[in-house]
């Protein structure tokens, strides 16, 4: 059998095992299927939701927003909902060029780990699901050209009542390509993705080999499959909301076609009516002990009912078929499946059958062609009003599973692996992430694991810890990375008032210098905010003196609010003042009296970690800025440095990928909530994205967090965070995220019950539970497990 003639026909009427029974595609174009019986379709992919973890009013409301949509939708479509194994193919190519890219042996290791552990899971856990909703057109041109024109309206009408009640639609960058891949899951299960080629289309989509003539099952390029439907008369006498979720969680290797086919109320009315008036006459002669007695009183019941709802209540009526495919490797493995889906129908009270001698005309019905066979259709509809008809509601198993992202590991509702891309600014408004866990949950674990895997992927990290920072040396120095730490005893040296660039132009090296905004004065303003920080009381009188004495520091090092005197003259810049050179410049105001010997302390006394010259290397990949050393009262100005050292750092330029992590991102601003230094790091969880960075935050304390200035701070790092990971939490932390997020009691209730390294993530109205993985290599360097650490420990 050929299934090129399946596809496209050859208008041979002799055709084996009858094919010529079978509707062809004639033509692709403008994102229109032209089937050759002159009518054509268009297919919209939609991303689900995680409908479950909604409130009750969210879902009621989505299933009112599905319900305006099957209003304004054509009379007939197909919902088509497919299952495979996680395609990680693309991620794994792209591990490899990494791998073979980088130099650090720890770096490759870890490399090779995470994509054997990415395929492991996609092969034995990791499962992949795809929606789609098949719309056909129904106006009267016959050119495809015209068709596409004319079916750009209804599929932006389409996605608008879609996205009203939270449902995503993709919009593929080649529509075209979409549907060739789409059809050749179908019928080239084991061939490659379309490429842009001169291959002719027939040719690439006809499978290498074809067996339909078992009774009940088909083969195509040796996958088998069957074909089951629910009968007309099997649903359920009621059912709730998202009755279709359990097909969508059915398990690897099962497809379902949904079909609606809408009646006209003026044609549908009289037959009900007269249904309805025969059942009752019927009656009268049924005694009312007879099973038959109950069965013709709720049919009476029910015509009664739908001639109401029609009528009073507004709603349509409809005729719904549903096809299931079961796909498997063998005929054995294939009736196992058969068997497992017969048993959760019938759990859940849907009665089905198998298309015996009827899987060529099954095969066509599941097709995202809106093509049901006739013979198909007219066994398995159902009639149903729309009100049931939204609420079938399939798009209900979320997925985040970017093909550039990274890592994180196990989505726990499905089982299908979690990949995210930071930087996809198509998919998130920005890839910030705020991260939320109580001690012991994970949270360092996590961060280190994010940082150490972006880093793998050519993304330079910066890391601030202001608690605990020892927990990232060794996984720090393992790969590469350059370890400093700011604090009482330490070598390690970073001047605040150091100048590392000429331009505050960030495109300057694509484009030439187009700001002329004075560089220095850019400087004085972060210079100001520390010592708000070092000395909370400073009036508006000592700020203007300290103002001065800053200028003519700089001044007498030749830097001034030109930027070109930040050079030398062979370009290079010039040597830097640093605190202990402002000091004599401040003592020449008594009125900073005070002020200079708070600022003597870094310079001369216990903390003189924070008032020399800068001297590490500000060029590793990879840096983590330990601040945990330092006293209580100098946290915050020890976290500011290393923040406005990164600030500094990532400004430059915005062509290479970079990420901001702060831990405990709150102290910055001290305890008592300086505004200006949380200013300073508002703006720059605002403004990073243009930087080509992203920012992630974390604590552990949700409850100072948005203590700070009346919670201004932590509303603003959580609302410009488009990405969220909650992980194991108290209560009443809680409590108070679920304020924030506006979470619902399912979802606060698996934040609280979620184990190590357990978590719920939030990616705008989408929120999945999540178990974090890592690597063997990668949990060594990482873990802080005491009994962990034990075990390494070597005996005397």
């Amino acid at each position: 059998m050929n299934l090129k003639n399946i596809l496209f026909g050859n208008g041979d009427k002799n055709t084996e095992d009858g094919t010529e029974r079978l509707v062809p595609v004639k033509e692709i174009y403008g994102g229109v299927i032209a089937i050759k019986n002159g009518k054509f379709v268009t297919v919209l992919e939609v991303l689900p939701l995680n409908f479950y973890l909604k409130s009750e009013l969210e879902q009621k409301n989505i299933i009112s927003g599905f319900a305006a949509f099957l209003k304004t939708a054509p009379d007939e479509l197909q919902i088509i909902v497919e299952t495979r194994p996680a395609d990680i193919s693309a991620f794994c190519e792209r591990l490899e060029g990494y791998y073979n890219s980088e130099k650090n042996a720890n770096c490759r290791q870890m490399i090779f780990e995470d994509a054997q552990m990415v395929n492991f899971i996609a092969e034995t856990e990791g499962l992949s699901r795809r929606f789609y909703i098949v719309l056909p057109y129904t106006g009267q041109s016959s050119e495809i050209s015209d068709v596409a024109s004319e079916m750009y309206d209804v599929i932006n009408t389409a996605r608008q009542y879609l996205e009203a009640c939270g449902l995503e639609t993709v919009r593929h960058s080649n529509e075209d390509e979409f549907l060739i891949n789409l059809l050749r899951n179908y019928f080239r299960p084991f061939s490659a993705a379309a490429e842009n080629s001169n291959t002719d289309l027939p040719e690439a989509l006809t499978p290498d080999s074809t067996d339909c003539t078992g009774s009940g099952y088909i083969c195509i390029e040796g996958e088998y499959r069957s074909y089951l439907y629910i009968s007309g008369g099997g649903y359920p006498t009621t059912v709730g909301l998202a009755w279709g979720a359990p097909f969508v969680e059915a398990g690897d290797g099962i497809n379902i076609s949904f079909v609606l086919k809408k009646e006209s109320r003026d044609k549908i009315l009289p037959k009900i009516g007269n249904t309805a008036m025969f059942n009752r006459s019927r009656l009268k002669d049924v005694g009312d002990t007879r099973q038959d007695f109950e069965q013709l009183d709720d049919a009476v019941e029910s015509g009664l009912y739908m001639k109401s709802q029609i009528n009073r209540e507004g709603e349509d009526f409809y005729y719904l078929s549903t096809v299931i495919t079961v796909t498997a490797d063998t005929p054995e493995s294939l009736k196992k499946r058969e068997k497992d889906i017969l048993n959760l129908c019938g759990a859940n009270g849907f009665s089905v059958r198998k298309a015996y001698y009827m899987q060529d005309k099954a095969f066509l019905s599941s097709l995202p062609l809106l093509q049901t066979d006739t013979d198909i259709f007219n066994k398995s509809k159902r009639n149903i009003l729309t009100s049931s008809a939204a609420a079938l509601f399939p798009f209900s198993s979320f997925e985040m599973c970017d093909e550039k992202g990274i890592f994180y590991g196990l989505n726990l509702h499905n089982s299908s692996p979690v990949i995210i891309d930071h930087y996809d600014t198509a998919r998130y408004s920005n890839g910030n992430m705020a991260v939320f866990g109580m001690s012991g949950a994970g949270k360092t674990f996590f961060l280190l694991l994010l940082a150490m895997r972006l880093r793998m992927q050519g993304v330079r990290v910066y890391i601030i810890a202001p608690e605990k920072g020892f927990e990232y040396r060794n996984a720090c120095e393992a790969i590469g990375g350059r370890f400093v730490s700011i604090g009482a005893g330490s070598a390690d040296c970073i001047n605040l008032m150091e100048i590392r660039r000429t331009t505050l132009d960030i495109d300057s090296e694509m484009r030439g210098n187009r700001d002329n905004g004075s560089v220095l004065l850019d400087k004085i303003q972060s210079i100001h905010i520390f010592f708000d920080l070092l000395y909370p009381t400073i009036t508006p009188d000592e700020k203007y003196l300290l103002d001065r004495a800053i200028l003519n520091c700089y001044k007498a090092f030749g830097i001034t609010r030109d930027n070109r005197s930040l050079t030398d003259k062979n370009g290079k810049l010039k040597k830097m003042p640093c605190f202990a050179d402002l000091i004599p410049f401040m003592e020449k105001f008594t009125e900073l009296k005070a002020v200079t010997m708070a600022l003597k302390r870094l310079v001369e006394g216990s903390a003189s970690g924070l008032g020399g010259q800068t001297n590490i290397d500000l060029k590793a990949p990879f840096i983590v800025l330990d601040t945990s050393r330092l006293s209580k009262e100098f946290t915050a100005l020890g976290t500011f440095i290393a923040t406005e050292f990164v600030r500094d750092r990532i400004s430059v330029s915005r062509v290479n990928k970079k990420a901001v992590i702060l831990d405990e991102a709150w102290k910055i601003a001290g305890e008592n909530g300086n505004e200006q230094a949380a200013d300073f790091v508002i703006n720059l969880i605002k403004t990073v994205r243009g930087y080509g960075a992203i920012f992630v935050s974390a604590t552990q304390n949700v409850v100072d967090y948005f203590a700070l200035n009346d919670g201004k701070f932590g509303d603003a790092l959580l609302g410009n965070s488009r990405l969220k990971l909650l992980l194991q939490l108290e209560e009443t932390e809680a409590v108070k995220l679920q304020e924030k997020l506006m979470l619902t009691e399912s979802e606060t209730a698996e934040v609280i019950r979620a184990g190590r390294g357990e978590g719920l993530l939030c990616a705008g109205r989408n929120r999945i539970a999540v178990e974090i993985r890592s690597s063997d290599t990668e949990f060594d360097l990482i873990t802080t497990d005491r009994e962990s650490l034990a075990k390494r420990v070597k005996p005397e």
